[in-house]
């Protein structure tokens, strides 16, 4: 019957020892002390994404060609769309 009693004093001890970990840690989350320095990469990756989001843009647009849901030449950042105005161009110049 002792071991028990011990047992769940330390069971008690360490669940308190949680608790208050848990409360520091909350605290400190809560007001976080980063310094974060600018990075000179930040642009590179903001300049990839902003091509990569361009692209992605420009392939929907060009199955949404190929399915006929705009019509051609109406549609801005469509590749395919611009290659038909340049097209056309050509054709009205000569």
């Amino acid at each position: 019957m002792r071991f028990y009693k011990c047992a769940a004093y330390v069971l008690f001890a360490i669940s308190l020892c949680n608790l208050g970990f848990s409360a520091y840690m909350y605290r400190e989350l809560r007001t976080p002390n980063v310094i974060v320095a600018p990075d000179p990469a930040l642009r590179e990756i903001k300049e990839h994404s902003i091509m990569r989001d361009t692209q992605l843009l420009q392939g929907i647009l060009m199955i949404h060609h190929d399915r006929n849901m705009h019509k051609p030449g109406d549609q801005m950042l469509c590749p395919l769309c611009d290659q038909f105005r340049q097209n056309s161009k050509l054709v009205n110049n000569e």
